[in-house]
């Protein structure tokens, strides 16, 4: 794995801040760089960390201010661990665990780690390295006094740039104008480098910059619009805002409405309520005039203090029903496009429970047509779709909260993200409880029970599990208690109590066949025979598998069969059967391929390569993970790192034995008698081993069966010759 090096793009036009760089460029385990919003705290942290130039470099935006909620230590030591490498199962479920495991992945480290505007000490303590070559940057508008006092952090404080530094950075932006015009406006911009950005961004746009100079300079020598400027940052935004077209003005007023920093050209475009290319034309004119930033190609981000000025100029401006309708559109974009994307990724679970209708006219939900684009999108939009889960809540949006909730779930549990997805269902829960809806709150318990069970907190899990059950009994619910006691039975089998789970599973699979529910009925029997079978008792676990398969063939359920293929594979690989574990294999990999599932083709893909390695086939178990770990990583599959774990070089292969060529290509051994003229209980003692080495013109039989030629049926020749 290459190492990571994220730090933002550095301002070309930076300027001044020499003593400062000077003092960063000196070592320090930690340093804080603190001062007032627009100040250029984050500025001077990335071009300063650019110049120390360690090949490792880590960067987080820990959202302290500005309106989208700080992240959490524990969620912000999930993100440095994943891009140091460390896979979804061996990410710790609780905090202290990710600190133990951080301070040891970076105790030999060089690396540089960038913590940009963080919150309090609280938050940033503990995300700090202790490696001798690690090193801390941190931002923030506070002091960090108490960051100081703990770690001996060197403390930075900026305010505004001095006057001569100010009017270097205007006239880089502009280009060399009249210096006494310059110092008012640098003045009036208190020399905060984001004041100085937008006022030299609105000369250099105008068209006509002498005119827009003269026009600034005028505005600030009114008494009262000077003092506005020198105390409100207002004033300097606005010179910006007044330029804009109209369109363009009501866009950025909009965007302040969002709860994210970040949005996207399409969400953008549903927010507007205008096409793509007119909504892309509009995100221009502001990035051209500094009022909004793109980060990354096709993202663009709303810097706090403008976000919130947006914000008051939309409450002021636009009416209510106005501010609604938009939120209501991208609250749909996203719920609409999410629930597609649960489509693609989880095809055979249940319809959602809370139907969704039509999307509002100009939502425009994103077409995601396979797991690829959808993994791609739900992950890029993670935290700003979780953002929308917290918005819909917080607007009386109720209905788009719960939805949104239940479509991000099968992406959060595949990430392993339970801290995500126990935050979704908390809101969710409210607000199926502000909508009365019992159906919706008993699905918001049950699933927030699962969420609690995976990051082990037991007693919350059963206390919303019991209420979840207490809900569907109470309305005589029998499918809906049916479902709680399946879930009643993962619960029990994360707590390790076996004996619970296969009994709350067994109810389970009896009130489903009751109902005559035959995809229910197959997942339920699914996990009885699971159960079982992870209890060593793979004799009782058999006929639960093939009911499973039975009902599914019967309803047409190929995802679900798929899956139970792959697990009667396991099972017969376990017990040494691999001629019927091949053939379940090959058959839910034949399943997984017709119904487009991807990461189920991986998984068994997976599996096959098990069984090849079992089998001594070195080289085809090498082929099968090496299939498996393509299509998983092409995906952004949490699970590629697991699989590339097995694809160690070897230098020689064993060449593959009789049984393993038989199984490559699909043979029995009846259709290799067939083809070769032995006796089945010729093949069946030589791949055991019983029948000795075979004779030449035996091996040279095997050899034309196999199709084998060249430097494989010469190896394929030495290997049986001993």
């Amino acid at each position: 794995m290459s190492a990571p090096a994220q730090l933002p793009p550095d301002i070309a036009s930076f300027t001044g801040r020499t003593q400062e760089l000077a003092t960063l460029s000196e070592p320090a385990a930690v340093t804080v760089i603190s001062g007032p919003p627009g100040c250029g705290k984050s500025a001077l942290a990335v071009h300063g960390a650019r110049a120390i130039n360690y090949q490792t470099s880590l960067y987080v935006d820990l959202r302290g201010f500005g309106g989208a909620e700080p992240r959490e230590p524990a969620d912000v030591l999930r993100l440095l661990l994943e891009s140091l490498g460390v896979t979804p199962d061996r990410m710790p479920a609780d905090i202290d665990g990710r600190q133990a495991l951080w301070r040891g992945e970076t105790a030999d480290r060089r690396l540089l780690l960038l913590l940009d505007n963080a919150r309090d000490d609280d938050q940033v303590l503990p995300l700090l390295p202790t490696g001798a070559e690690t090193r801390t940057i941190v931002t923030s508008r506070r002091r960090l006094t108490g960051l100081v006092a703990a770690v001996g952090a060197r403390p930075i404080a900026l305010d505004g740039l001095p006057e001569a530094e100010a009017i270097e950075l205007f006239q880089r932006r502009v280009g060399t104008l009249a210096a006494t015009s310059a110092v008012d406006i640098v003045r009036a911009c208190g020399g905060l480098p984001l004041a100085v950005t937008l006022a030299a961004a609105r000369v250099r746009t105008s068209g006509h910059p002498l005119a827009a100079l003269a026009a600034l300079t005028a505005e600030l020598r009114r008494p009262s619009r000077r003092l506005e400027a020198l105390d409100d940052l207002r004033a300097v935004f606005s010179w910006s805002y007044h330029g804009l077209s109209p369109e363009a003005a009501r866009l950025f007023r909009l965007l302040g409405l969002v709860a994210a920093p970040d949005i996207a050209l399409a969400a953008a475009s549903a927010l507007i309520g205008r096409p793509p290319a007119e909504t892309n034309r509009l995100l221009r004119e502001l990035t051209e005039t500094a009022l909004l930033a793109e980060p990354s190609p096709g993202r663009f981000h709303l810097q706090d203090l403008l976000r919130a000025y947006a914000g008051e100029l939309a409450r002021r401006h636009d009416p209510s029903p106005e501010r609604r309708a938009a939120l209501t559109r991208l609250l749909d974009h996203y719920t609409h496009t999410a629930y597609q994307a649960d489509l693609v990724l989880n095809p055979s679970r249940a319809p959602i429970p809370m139907t969704l209708g039509e999307p509002a006219d100009d939502a425009r939900p994103s077409p995601l047509g396979d797991m690829k684009a959808a993994l791609t999108w739900l992950t890029g939009e993670r935290e700003t779709l979780l953002a929308a889960v917290r918005q819909a809540r917080d607007e009386g949006l109720d209905t788009q909260a719960w939805q949104l909730s239940w479509a991000l779930d099968s992406f959060l549990n595949e990430e392993r993200r339970w801290d995500d997805e126990g935050a979704a269902w908390a809101v969710a829960l409210d607000a199926a409880t502000t909508l009365a809806d019992g159906p919706a709150l008993a699905y918001a318990y049950s699933f927030l029970a699962v969420a609690d069970a995976r990051r082990q907190r037991f007693a919350e899990a059963q206390l919303h599990m019991s209420r979840a059950l207490g809900l569907v009994e109470e309305a005589g619910d029998v499918a809906g208690t049916a479902e709680c006691r399946f879930i009643l039975s993962y619960l029990w089998w994360l707590q390790g109590d076996q004996q619970r789970a296969l009994a709350e599973a067994e109810t389970s699979l009896e009130l489903f066949g009751s109902l005559g529910d035959a995809i229910w009925e197959g997942k339920a029997a699914l996990a009885v025979g699971w159960y079982h079978a992870q209890r060593g008792d793979n004799r009782t676990a058999l006929p639960y598998f093939n009911r499973a398969v039975t009902l599914q063939r019967a309803a047409g359920d190929r995802e679900n069969e798929s899956v139970t293929r792959d697990s009667l594979g396991l099972l017969h690989l376990v017990t040494g059967e691999h001629d019927e574990a091949a053939r379940q294999f090959e058959e839910g990999l034949r399943l997984s391929r017709r119904t487009g599932n991807p990461a189920v083709e991986a998984q068994i893909l997976g599996h096959l390569g098990d069984l090849y390695e079992t089998l001594g086939d070195q080289e085809t178990a090498g082929e099968r993970w090496r299939e498996a770990y393509e299509i998983l990583a092409d995906l952004g599959h949490p699970q590629a790192a697991a699989v590339r774990g097995k694809l160690t070089p070897v230098s020689k292969p064993d060449a593959p034995g009789i049984r393993s060529h038989r199984l490559r290509r699909g043979l029995s051994q009846e259709d290799l008698a067939e083809r070769t003229g032995l006796s089945v209980r010729t093949i069946r003692n030589l791949e055991s081993g019983r029948g000795g080495r075979p004779r030449p013109e035996t091996a040279r039989l095997l050899a034309d069966a196999f199709g084998l030629e060249g430097d494989e049926r010469e190896r394929f020749h030495l290997e049986l010759s001993g």
